[in-house]
């Protein structure tokens, strides 16, 4: 989806259907519109009175030729139109909330605009899954996505929201034919739901009802002017006479230089509690601290830093944070600190920081993603978790700045009918945190993707887009991913189910080989892989025959730069720790990295001796409390030559003796003797 204001001045090209709007129009608000009264305004008496603008509405292409993908009965793509839908109602729904809409087409404007809505449609999904060629009734979810911005006469933003509307039903296929029948009604249900959303939102905007008494407090100090001629209750087109000469009327116009083209603009967040244990307690004063720079040729205009969470934290700071005009090349900082008093008994706090700009942005930043564990006293098993979550000190005083973070936390599937993975969000925002901590990575050297920002199209970009900008020769990249897999019935290759992902269709799914590809192209020195996985073998496959899961283990080209740490070697589901609230094997590995897993005693924790204390854990706790042992992978296993397993991962800190530790260990997991490991690896 877009980010950032979408500006009028931005649509290249508007569809405007000229003979339908004058033609329905008059009925759409005929059977739906409040009575006028004699100021013009409209009332009802079971909403609020409306808003007294005429804005001039613009549709963006996106609106205008918007269709639908889906995989018909026949397993063929297929497309349907949805662009009459949207051009019908959503302007219907809007025309609802103030006295006037223009709908804008032809060249030039009509003058005497009050006001501009502009509306965009961003992620659009059909989530239909038919047999092939099977007669039948089958569920359907279409989503749609619609971003909306009014702006003042002068331009500025009086309103912007992303709206998203859902429609279920079911659709039918009869015969042999390919034919998908009643999808038609389940998009119309998605757009009325967006139309409703939008027309909420508008109408409770008290910006907008603001600025509309200002004009009328301006009008009634001005002469009265004439109204113009044959306007449309509701729906009104400038130029109506001369344009409409039946069909499509296209809008050439041409951004004017008060509006430029789009910029990019980069930005850095870091979030500060004032004990920098990244926990909140009572009273404790958190500070978000924002760098924008504009890296475009055109200046951004009335830049903001948009502050959201899923949580109460989001609350404690101003929804919007001001940054102003930005010229290309210039950075502009801010920063805006508030003492947390009351979370609610909330176990974290989570914030979401984006930027948007009134100067489209090309492309759109990547909004950042902050949770911070929220202290109480709740007793044994929040101890646990909140002494888990809080991140040993740093490796050694310098930075690993070459160094990446990739984490991604799946445990909740926009499908339903695929089973949750427990604390996999948690345990890859545990994970991201921990890491950047001991290596002292850069904020904008982390990616964490968890949930529904981790989309199988987000997972694409970040290997096949963002990391190869990131990497050189001295690069480190770890990988971290908790949530669910497929492990393919003949081969054993896997797949990570994303959050639109399921595990019936492999079409919605990310191979690890083509991670694997993207890795190996890279003049990257070594990856860290640590996978947190529940197993499932693949659609149609039979358990009893399906191969131990292929993770690349042994492959020359990898095993002296690439360590796997895999938490399940077979197909189960992982096991959850649930006093930490975390993944079983992602708390061993934590608990290793505050440096229990130093099994040799010298000082620091080396990736061969991580995975070798959380596989030993995993498989201890696992039939000690479940009775169903899960048996982790590290590979490249010892006594192969692999300098990977001699990377520094944390400082040691193992209070057992060293023989004891040693003795516990498996034979095959025992590390050899090895050099001074703050010698090995990259420099920090």
């Amino acid at each position: 989806m877009t980010t950032g204001y979408l500006h009028v001045r931005s649509f290249i090209a508007v569809v405007i259907l000229a003979a339908f709007a004058l033609s329905a129009a008059g009925c759409w608000w005929s059977r739906e519109k409040p009575k006028v009264s004699d100021g013009g305004a409209e009332t009802s008496d079971s909403q609020a009175p409306a808003i007294a603008l005429k804005p001039s509405l613009w549709l963006a292409p996106s609106m205008t030729g918007a269709s639908l993908s889906y995989t018909n009965a026949c397993g063929e793509p297929s497309i349907v139109s949805i662009s009459g839908v949207l051009t019908e109602i959503v302007p219907a729904k809007l025309g609802q909330a103030f006295s006037g809409l223009l709908l804008h087409e032809g060249e030039g404007q009509a003058g005497g605009e009050d006001s501009f809505i502009e509306i965009g449609l961003g992620s659009k999904r059909v989530d239909l899954v038919v047999p092939r060629q099977t007669p039948g009734t089958y569920p359907a979810r279409v989503t749609l996505g619609v971003e909306a911005a009014l702006l003042a006469e002068d331009g500025a933003p009086l309103f912007h929201a992303k709206l998203q509307g859902v429609g279920h039903g079911e659709v039918e296929v009869t015969g042999q034919s390919c034919e998908v029948k009643g999808l038609e009604p389940i998009v119309r249900q998605a757009v009325e739901t967006v139309g409703d959303s939008l027309f909420k939102q508008v109408t409770g905007a008290d910006r907008i009802r603001e600025y509309a008494q200002q004009r009328a407090a301006a009008r009634s100090k001005a002469p009265a002017a004439k109204a113009p001629d044959a306007a449309i209750p509701g729906v009104q087109s400038p130029h109506a006479g001369a344009a409409m000469g039946g069909g499509a009327v296209f809008n050439q116009l041409a951004p004017p230089p008060a509006f430029p083209h789009s910029t990019a603009l980069a930005f850095l967040a870091i979030l500060r509690d004032e004990s920098q244990d990244h926990m909140i307690e009572p009273g404790e004063p958190l500070t978000i601290e924002v760098e924008v720079k504009n890296e475009g040729e055109v200046e951004a205009r009335n830049v903001e830093v948009v502050v959201g969470g899923n949580g109460p934290l989001a609350a404690h700071f101003p929804s919007t944070i001001p940054i102003g005009d930005v010229r290309p090349g210039e950075i502009k900082y801010v920063s805006v600190t508030k003492p947390i008093t009351d979370l609610k008994g909330e176990p974290r706090g989570e914030l979401m920081l984006s930027v948007r700009s009134l100067t489209p942005l090309d492309p759109p930043p990547h909004p950042k993603q902050f949770a911070l564990v929220v202290k109480t006293d709740k007793g044994v098993e929040d101890t646990e978790a909140l002494k888990i979550d809080r991140p040993p000190a740093p490796l050694s005083l310098s930075k690993q700045t070459k160094a990446v973070v990739i984490a991604i936390g799946v445990g909740a599937f926009r499908d339903e009918r695929v089973p949750h993975v427990k604390y996999a969000e948690r345990d890859a925002e545990a994970m991201a945190t921990y890491l950047r901590t001991i290596a002292a990575i850069p904020d904008h050297r982390v990616r964490l993707l968890v949930d529904r920002y981790a989309l199988k199209q987000d997972i694409e970009e970040t290997f096949d887009e963002w990391l190869p900008k990131q990497v050189d020769a001295a690069t480190v990249v770890y990988i971290f991913f908790a949530g669910r897999a497929l492990v393919d019935g003949a081969t054993g290759s896997v797949s990570l189910v994303p959050f639109d992902g399921n595990i019936t269709s492999t079409r919605r799914l990310y191979p690890v080989r083509r991670m694997q590809e993207v890795l190996s192209r890279l003049p990257m020195q070594r990856a860290i892989m640590m996978f947190d996985v529940s197993l499932d073998p693949s659609p149609g496959a039979n358990p009893a025959t399906t191969p131990h899961a292929d993770w690349g283990e042994g492959a020359d080209e990898e095993k002296d730069h690439v360590m796997w740490m895999v938490g399940n070697r077979g197909l189960q589901e992982a096991h959850a720790y649930e006093s930490a609230k975390h993944g079983l094997f992602t708390y061993s590995l934590l608990r290793g990295l505050q440096g229990l897993a130093d099994i040799d005693r010298d000082g620091t924790v080396a990736a061969g001796e991580l995975c070798t204390y959380a596989r030993n854990e995993v498989i201890h706790v696992s039939r000690k409390q479940f009775g169903n042992p899960q048996r982790p992978l590290c590979s490249p296993p010892p006594g192969q030559g692999a300098v990977v397993r001699i990377h520094p991962m944390a400082r040691g800190n193992n209070p057992k003796s060293s023989d004891a530790v040693k003795k516990a260990a498996p034979a095959e997991e025992t590390p050899a003797p090895t050099s001074p490991l703050l010698d090995v690896g990259p420099k920090l």
